[in-house]
């Protein structure tokens, strides 16, 4: 028996449709209308002989074949994007302009970053760091070449969903409060939707608390964490770096996820390739 062709295009839509939580935010991202979408899918299904989704409620989620579909798709796609970056890769040149949230920067993107420049010598890296808002104004303004930003809401024109990922209260290991006494909190300045969440948080649950240390620096953040100043709010992947999920053990309120967000100018090259590859680096972080 011969099998099907399975065409890299519509493997992409597949992706994009799971990634972007739906068709109509899939054909945004890939410029493509909503019926193109669902001929795609129609078509992955037919080519691969089983339903790939199923209706939950209002909702559609993949199935137990579409699971394991999703990380065939990822994985194919992932090698043929390799194979074309290491074919290209040596021949690009220019400037790529990134602009970079506070609140993600300190993740994947510095690794990735130095990668990306090992293996494309010609290629001058600017990168800044700032808030989500002033971000997306200066893409507007042709001040950034690609934006990863962040929000706590899906928001409509903010760029291709990365990632999303619970917000956790972060603490030393093995730190303690008894609920006796306010809450001691490390944050960044007051234009961080971290902080914002934080804070709210505690004062809808009428838990007292006191900022004791503010930065503009992650590492400086988390040393105070680490010493057991504070506990603060990051994303839950941050514990990682030697600190401890405390929030369920201490029985803190429960905090929003997070959306990471990646915008990119699809007519410059650099930029195109830097940004699929932290869409790579997104997806082996899931």
């Amino acid at each position: 028996m011969s099998l099907p062709n399975l065409s890299s295009e519509v493997l992409r839509t597949f992706v994009a449709v799971v990634e972007q939580q739906g068709f109509i935010r899939a054909a945004e991202s890939l410029h493509k209308t909503q019926s193109t979408i669902s001929q795609q899918m129609k078509k992955l299904e037919q080519e691969v002989g089983v339903p790939l989704f199923k209706t939950l409620g209002r909702k559609r989620v993949l199935t137990h074949e579409g699971e394991m579909m999703l990380g065939y798709a990822r994985r194919l796609l992932a090698l043929q994007d390799d194979a074309i970056a290491s074919l290209q890769s040596s021949g690009l040149q220019g400037e790529v302009r990134i602009g970079v949230s506070q609140g993600i920067a300190e993740l994947m993107l510095p690794d990735l970053l130095a990668e990306f420049a090992r293996q494309n010598p010609a290629i001058r890296l600017y990168v800044e760091t700032g808030y989500s808002p002033a971000l997306h104004q200066g893409f507007d303004n042709d001040e950034y070449d690609l934006i990863m930003t962040v929000s706590l809401q899906e928001m409509q024109g903010s760029g291709d969903l990365l990632n999303v990922e619970p917000l956790a209260w972060i603490g030393a290991p093995g730190w303690q409060w008894s609920g006796q006494r306010e809450l001691p909190i490390a944050a960044y300045t007051s234009n961080c939707q971290f902080r914002i969440a934080c804070l709210e948080a505690l004062k809808h649950h009428d838990i007292p608390w006191r900022l004791v240390y503010t930065s503009s620096s992650y590492q400086g953040l988390m040393a105070a964490v680490k010493s057991g100043l504070a506990v603060t709010v990051r994303p839950q992947s941050a514990a990682a770096d030697g600190g401890e999920l405390v929030g369920e053990r201490l029985g803190l309120p429960a905090l929003p996820s997070v959306y990471s967000w990646l915008r990119y100018r699809p007519g410059f090259e650099a930029g195109r390739q830097l940004a699929d590859s932290l869409k790579r680096a997104s997806l082996k972080a899931r």
